[in-house]
């Protein structure tokens, strides 16, 4: 979550086609990416992206927007914004608002956004809305959508923060947290009405949950994967890595512990970063066969530089693979802010952002076995010319706590966020594997 921002200048870049050869674990192949193309207005800070892909040709890119959305003076600051390509990514429509009329008196922003389509092309948004966590709906590929809806409505008179967004169907599940306390909102009415659940019980037990997304397997099995931070001076002490299953709807959860005593990430304050921001996250994935994956940054020693680490489980969470690093040896360099998501059966794509080069890039790798061999890494962010933050060699900054992954049957895309520090101003970019 992002707490200040200021306006940029921004523009259009043309969407080209760049290859990078690659050499397999298993067999000579090539990955190429699209050239990265900016996602947002012309004027404006764009912070924390998420993407989802339909395989109809429809990609979702959702952010937050710091400063005056054009044509939109009742706009939140900032505001919850969507833009939408219909052929997959080549070329895309104006971004617009999701909410442009907020209403009540904390409803002053919108962040930390969240966007999912299910099988019949139905999309789905989950963001703060002020106070609250709300969702919505489009049932016409992001064309109209339906008022939002406080997740949360059933907790009231608590800040929510941090956002996860699971889909299935007409099952919607979104995660939220209350300082101490972790929930899931389930909805079985393709989001019309929530119920909400809290997962961890004893809430004493940590100064603060961070939650980070959720995926629902082919049996309705939802998880939802999500950090607790124990109390240690600005809630700076070792940390739990948790995964949450329901089997049920979403009205009991077990907890799998998937890493205990994590410790805390390094210090971000040459970046103008708020606490633990480098600290330890946690996304989870599921395939086709069901197939669970996490990928998750956490250090060795305290405060000491974070390496990007993956799991797997093929019985539902009741076993895991023995943890590696989903990179290369970067030494003593970051490694950062894991995204992920599951294809085919044994398919699964990551992306993280690490320092390698002395500044930071996103990064891409994928397997077709379930993790037992993987692609070369690929770097998917380049230089493009016009903006201050970028150089030769990279980015200065992982702009926002988070980015996202989608695959659309076929492809991976990826939106992420880049910038000069954690204030900004910075920019959305996307980029889809087209081989």
């Amino acid at each position: 979550m992002k707490i200040q921002g200021v306006g940029l200048g921004a523009f259009l870049v043309g969407l080209l086609v760049v290859s990078v050869s690659v050499t397999s674990a298993a067999a000579a192949a090539s990955i190429s990416f699209t050239t990265p193309l900016v996602i947002g207005f012309t004027k404006g800070d764009d912070w924390e992206p998420d993407v989802a892909a339909d395989g109809r040709g429809n990609v979702y890119v959702a952010w937050a927007h710091f400063g005056d959305v054009p044509g939109c003076d009742t706009c939140a600051d900032p505001a919850a914004l969507i833009q939408i390509s219909r052929d997959g990514g080549r070329t895309w429509g104006a971004s617009f608002p999701l909410n442009p009329t907020p209403e009540g008196p904390d409803a002053t922003y919108q962040i930390d956004l969240q966007v999912k389509v299910n099988a019949a092309g139905n999309v789905f948004v989950a963001y703060l809305e002020g106070k609250d966590t709300v969702a919505q709906r489009s049932n016409d590929f992001g064309r109209t959508w339906t008022t939002p809806v406080a997740v949360n409505a059933d907790v009231k008179n608590s800040w929510t923060d941090k956002v996860g967004l699971a889909v299935r169907g007409e099952d919607v599940y979104v995660s939220y947290s209350i300082a101490q306390k972790f929930f899931v909102s389930a909805s079985h009415d393709g989001g019309r009405t929530f119920r909400s659940t809290q997962v961890n019980q004893a809430s004493s037990e940590f100064a603060w949950t961070l939650t980070s997304g959720g995926v629902v397997n082919s049996r309705g099995e939802a998880y939802f994967s999500w950090v607790g931070v124990h109390q240690s001076g600005n809630a700076l002490g070792p940390q739990e890595l948790f995964l949450s299953k329901s089997s049920d709807g979403g009205a009991t959860w077990s907890v799998i512990q998937i890493e205990d005593d994590v410790p805390p990430g390094p210090s971000c304050l040459e970046f103008s970063c708020g606490w633990d921001f480098w600290g330890p996250q946690m996304v989870v994935g599921v395939d086709a066969s069901d197939r669970l994956y996490v990928l998750y940054n956490a250090g060795e020693t305290d405060q000491g530089p974070p390496r990007v680490w993956y799991r797997s489980s093929s019985d539902g969470g009741a076993t895991w693979s023995a943890r590696t690093t989903i990179h290369s040896d970067i030494g003593g360099r970051f490694a950062l802010f894991p995204a992920i998501v599951g294809g085919r059966a044994g398919e699964v794509h990551t992306s993280w952002m690490d320092d390698r080069t002395g500044q930071f890039n996103t990064w891409y790798r994928t397997s077709t076995d379930g993790g037992r061999t993987w692609s070369a890494e690929v770097q998917v962010s380049q230089f493009a010319a016009g903006f201050k933050y970028k150089k030769a060699n990279g980015y200065e900054f992982t702009y926002g706590d988070y980015y996202g992954i989608a695959w659309d049957g076929s492809k991976a895309h990826i939106a992420w966020g880049e910038g000069p520090d954690y204030i900004g101003p910075g920019n959305v970019w996307y980029a889809t594997r087209v081989r």
